[in-house]
Order: structure tokens, then C-alpha cells, then sequence
């Protein structure tokens, strides 16, 4: 097989496999949502529903990708950051023009405030953990194993 050939193959694998751990992360932090939206805030109110929200999701989405480590492909740093940036802009984007924009119709102000970190908003924070998540797995777990 001729090299150019062999590492589309492998790019394609790490790309379709790494759509799928996103997706897991995105229903993960869908439930995450809903039992903030539905449970927490009628006990501690805003702002404290979002912020152990966000906590919650740094650590259920850390467990998830190291339970899922070895499926993902993910042998190199360059792998990781690749990964890394593209869960990180898919979380953008689907959260900026899919829920907040066509679902939930709020403004490109009201948007732009939930990435306002200055305000408490601990969005940012997380959007970051995503896009780091992949290199900070590896730099602990190694490269994963094929299974």
C-alpha cells in the first residue's frame, strides 16, 4: 500500500471514531443540562445550578473519554490536538447556532453572554476542558491500545 494511502485510512478510522466519542459527550452533556435545568435549579437557583453543572461535566466527560480510551485511535499528540479541536469547535457550533440560535431563539447577545467569563459564566471553562481533554488522557494514559 502506497504511505498517502495508508494514512487516509488511518485518519478516516480516527475521524469516524472520534465523531462517535463526541457524540456520546454531547448526549452526556445533554442529561447534564436537562438535570440542571429540571432538578437543580428549583433547589440552589442560578447561578449555582450552572456552576456545579459545569463541574460535574469536567469530571462525567473525563471519565467518559478514559473509558472509551483505547477505542478512540488516539496515538500521538498530533492525534490528541487534532481531536481535541475538533470536539472542541463541533461543542461550539452545535451549541451556538443548533441549541442556542434554532432551538432555544435567543439573540446573538444573549449568546455571547454565556461564553462571558467575566460574569461567572463557566461555559468557557468547559468548551476549553473539551478541546483539552484528549491531550491531557493521553499524556496520563499513553497512546491507545488497539483492540
Amino acid at each position: 500500500m502506497w504511505p498517502f494511502l495508508e494514512i487516509t485510512v488511518v485518519m478516516n478510522e480516527l475521524i469516524k471514531r472520534s465523531l462517535l466519542i463526541w457524540l456520546g459527550l454531547f448526549a452526556l452533556a445533554f442529561v447534564n443540562g436537562a438535570i440542571r435545568e429540571i432538578g437543580l435549579k428549583k433547589f440552589i437557583g442560578e447561578p449555582w445550578a450552572h456552576h456545579i453543572s459545569a463541574i460535574t461535566a469536567f469530571f462525567i466527560f473525563g471519565v467518559y473519554v478514559l473509558l472509551l480510551w483505547n477505542k478512540s485511535k488516539i496515538k500521538t499528540s498530533k492525534d490528541a490536538l487534532f481531536v481535541g479541536g475538533m470536539w472542541f469547535l463541533l461543542t461550539i457550533l452545535t451549541e451556538t447556532f443548533v441549541l442556542n440560535k434554532w432551538i432555544s431563539k435567543l439573540s446573538w447577545e444573549e449568546i455571547i453572554q454565556t461564553y462571558n467569563f467575566s460574569r461567572g459564566e463557566l461555559w468557557p471553562l468547559v468548551l476549553v476542558w473539551i478541546g483539552v481533554l484528549p491531550s491531557v488522557v493521553r499524556f496520563f494514559r499513553g497512546p491507545a491500545r488497539n483492540l
